[in-house]
């Protein structure tokens, strides 16, 4: 198994089950000079049957100096007695050893810098033989501590780790007895992509993707793949899979589907054919499976931020972001539930409104997002949406305590939360209540299928000895609000928000779309709708406010860019042909021939206009309707008059009628050898009065000489 670092300058925590990773917690007498690494804790809850606990891993060295008398012990807090102390062992506060084994050399005893070295410790959990003694059911937390001598320097504790210990029964007593009210627990489990991967997607053509790291979490290994096959593992007990929900993301389905059917992959270099055809369709099978009959909601498109997004002239694209359960359900078999959403994050009164009117009713929300209300359901102040709080304390587990960055979980770290989710899973069950458990892990989750599939195991467990009971999502969401209670959006939320130059260049991307919509029309020979045709650059807008570019605002801008140059390529595909060489009038009233090209599958109203035509004289000028030619070129003639001999040259622009420009203007080159007819009988007219004009004063110079 991958093997994930700590630092003991950084405090995180353990992984759950087979084999094990770990962070360091950093309580640490000297500067960082050690590397913990956990690679094997057995077993990961103790039972009545337990006699021994055994973690195995490795120690580096990190730092300048050579480290001798390397050591190991195991030290054992007393039991947690209410959820407050089980948070602040979540925060990485050290708990106090009640318990402490005998310090176990580590192989090597002296490391040299960069040198690694073994360590492997068994000891009872009954109190024998100078073990841990586990005295009763409940969470427990433990502390790995390694001490050593830096050159140098004294003997100090060098590194650290810290978990939770889930007991269910002490050795060689009987196991805990499950609560009068078992509490009723319910997971979501996110099928979500790390970040959006589509950087273009021209209708009917291949998709383009800005790597290919997603077909390799695709295939078995790949983080996606262990989220399906790990569920799939436990798809025939019946109890887990009545306590799962599935969450999908559509953007994650399009794109896979998309690279299903062949894709390419956008290089420094150019465009080149990606790798993952085989490992999509065959992920898409699994998920098929996976889903079928079982429970499934939605997550936003692109996981969007919808407050920025409900912004972008006036919502129009919240549509796009929200109404996609017909189109996941023709991806994968599946209906998700009506009018429910997990977002991410609080949601500002104009996006709230904008769920509402696209007929989302229940909110799936972070109790710090909400204020007010009960345990259970509440009712949102001031609208008629319903938020479903998820259970705080299992996913401060599975994620890490926010606001202690000691504590959080660092995102390179597969799976470090696992140990403590199930931690505190196990500790709901041993306090009881009767309460929903509504469990939310990370939506962007990682961790390798072992563990997962572990996780689940250990989950259908607590089911089977009755320590919890499995509730399906409907059935939670079909309880009564307890209260009513406020959603907070704060300064801090409009900070990490999109950026206003993202959501402005997605504004002016879709008044240009909403004009050239109103110049599109069916065609009737080609029978596509203008809207399916201008679908994918609506999702890509989409795309531009995912919450994965949260903290990158670079990111944000490079999709706002791809927008924009989708944008472009579909203006260009309507277009002025310019000549290959300069057009000689046949008369000085000759038509202007023009070739216009309409590659879209659509018919396209476009308004011609003639720029920099000094010497030309054009008459009325008509819309044309341009219809979907694909690659045929039309001609139309512009009534033209030279106003005088010679060459010139005149510019050819194309436009919606709302003056939306399509393609590329044309310079046609003009060769005229006469004047027209209406110039040519202005000419002689203007001769003929400057003979006469001429003549009089002639005449009345030859009468004023004779007068004399």
């Amino acid at each position: 198994m991958k093997r994930f670092a700590a630092v003991v300058s950084v405090a995180i925590l353990i992984v759950l089950l087979a084999p094990l990773s770990a962070g360091a917690q950093p309580v640490t007498d000297t500067p960082s000079r050690l590397r913990l690494d956990v690679t094997q804790m057995n077993p990961r809850t103790l039972t009545s049957t337990s006699t021994t606990l055994n973690i195995t891993g490795t120690v580096t060295n990190i730092g300048d100096r050579r480290i001798s008398d390397l050591q190991v012990r195991l030290e054992l807090g007393e039991r947690l007695g209410s959820e407050r102390q089980v948070r602040t062992a979540l925060s990485g506060t050290p708990a106090t050893a009640a318990s402490n084994t005998r310090f176990v050399d580590i192989d090597p005893g002296t490391l040299e810098p960069g040198q690694t070295g073994q360590l492997n410790i068994t000891v009872h959990v009954d109190g024998t033989g100078g073990g841990l003694r586990v005295n009763g059911a409940g969470v427990y937390p433990l502390l790995v501590n390694v001490n050593g001598t830096p050159d140098y320097g004294d003997q100090a504790r060098l590194a650290s780790m810290s978990l939770l210990l889930p007991v269910l029964g002490a050795p060689g007593k009987a196991g805990a007895q499950p609560p009068g009210q078992p509490s009723k627990v319910t997971m979501l489990w996110p099928i979500a992509d790390t970040r959006p991967r589509i950087v273009a997607a021209p209708f009917n053509g291949k998709v383009v993707l800005g790597d290919d790291v997603l077909a390799s979490e695709l295939r078995p290994g790949g983080r996606l793949y262990a989220l399906v096959s790990s569920a799939l593992a436990v798809r025939d007990e019946p109890q887990v899979s009545k306590s799962l929900c599935y969450a999908v993301d559509p953007d994650l389905l399009d794109t896979v589907d998309g690279m299903s059917r062949g894709y390419e992959v956008r290089t420094p270099t150019g465009n080149i054919a990606g790798g993952g055809v085989d490992a999509a369709k065959a992920w898409l099978a699994s998920l098929r499976e996976l889903v079928a009959n079982q429970c499934v909601i939605q997550l936003p498109y692109a996981d969007a931020d919808l407050s920025a997004l409900s912004g972008v002239r006036g919502g129009d694209l919240m549509n796009y972001a929200l109404n996609t359960a017909q189109h996941v359900q023709q991806l994968i078999g599946a209906q998700p539930l009506p009018g429910v959403l997990w977002a991410d994050g609080p949601l500002d009164p104009a996006a709230l409104a904008s769920l509402q009117a696209t007929g989302i009713k229940t909110l799936i929300a972070d109790p710090a997002d909400i204020s007010g209300g009960g345990e259970g359901g509440v009712a949102v102040k001031g609208t008629s949406l319903r938020a479903q709080p998820v259970d705080s304390l299992v996913s401060t587990g599975l994620t890490g305590a926010s606001g202690n960055s000691a504590a959080l979980t660092p995102p390179q770290d597969p799976a470090i939360g696992a140990q403590n989710g199930l931690a505190t899973l196990a500790y709901r069950g041993l306090t009881g209540g009767g309460d929903s458990v509504l469990v939310a892990p990370p939506r962007r989750w990682s961790v390798p299928e072992s563990e997962l599939t572990q996780l689940l195991q250990a989950l259908g467990d607590l089911l089977d000895h009755r320590m919890l009971t499995a509730a399906s999502l409907p059935q939670v969401l079909n309880t009564a609000p307890t209260g009513t209670a406020s959603m907070n959006y704060t300064a801090e939320d409009v900070a990490s928000a999109t950026p206003a130059s993202v959501t402005g260049s997605m504004g002016s991307v879709e008044a240009t779309m909403a004009d050239i919509r109103g110049a599109m029309a069916v065609d009737p020979t080609a029978q596509v709708d203008p809207d399916q045709l201008l679908m994918p650059l609506r999702y890509a807008l989409v795309r531009n406010c995912s919450t994965a570019w949260q903290g990158s605002s670079d990111a944000a801008e490079v999709s706002a860019n791809d927008s924009r140059t989708q944008l472009h390529a579909l203006l260009g595909q309507v277009t002025v042909d310019t000549p290959a060489v300069p057009i000689s009038l046949a008369s000085g009233s000759a038509p202007l021939p023009v070739f216009l090209q309409n590659m879209l599958p659509v018919q396209v109203t476009v308004r011609i206009t003639l720029n920099n035509s000094t010497g030309l004289r054009t008459g009325d000028i008509d819309d044309q309707l341009l219809p979907a030619g694909l690659g045929a070129n039309r001609k139309i003639t512009i009534p033209a008059e030279a106003l005088r001999a010679g060459r010139f040259s005149v510019t050819v622009a194309l436009s919606t009628p709302g003056g939306t420009q399509l393609g590329n203007p044309a310079r046609f080159e003009l060769r005229s050898n006469q004047y027209g007819v209406v110039t040519l009988v202005l000419t002689i007219a203007g001769g003929v009065a400057l003979v006469l004009l001429s003549g009089r004063q002639i005449y009345r110079r030859v009468r004023a000489r004779g007068a004399r």
